[in-house]
């Protein structure tokens, strides 16, 4: 009986690989569109959008949530962080920039989300496509 488990274990160990492997894969081959836009929500609503790819200089400017939370955002071309921000535990100023679609930058104890897509919807292909 032992043997059977030992086959069911590494013959799932092996299928984890290799979906891992194409997951590594995928994502090295990810191409950034050329028109990126950034979309900042807070609390679900869209309160600034911003052309990543026509930012000249660098900006850098606060949203505040309704109970005093603060969040910095920082922008230059092509890019977007949070700078600083009021939640105890930073994780969102320590995910440093984001400059693709591929996971967005989240501070959940302020409600600040930032989201970057592509400025025009055909530019968003999916792996199968491509």
């Amino acid at each position: 009986m032992s043997k059977h488990i030992n086959k069911i274990i590494i013959a799932a160990i092996g299928i984890l690989m290799v979906v891992c492997i194409i997951a590594i894969f995928m994502m090295m081959n990810y191409k950034t569109p050329d028109h990126q836009i950034a979309t900042i929500k807070l609390d679900g609503e869209v309160i600034r959008e911003i052309d990543l790819s026509k930012v000249s200089d660098p900006e850098t400017f606060s949203v505040e949530n309704k109970h005093g939370g603060t969040n910095t955002i920082h922008v230059e071309h092509g890019k977007i962080r949070f700078l600083e921000a009021s939640c105890p535990d930073q994780l969102c100023v320590q995910q440093g920039y984001i400059s693709n679609s591929l996971l967005p930058a989240v501070c959940l104890p302020n409600g600040v989300v930032i989201e970057i897509e592509a400025a025009n919807e055909e530019l968003l292909l999916d792996a199968i496509v491509e």
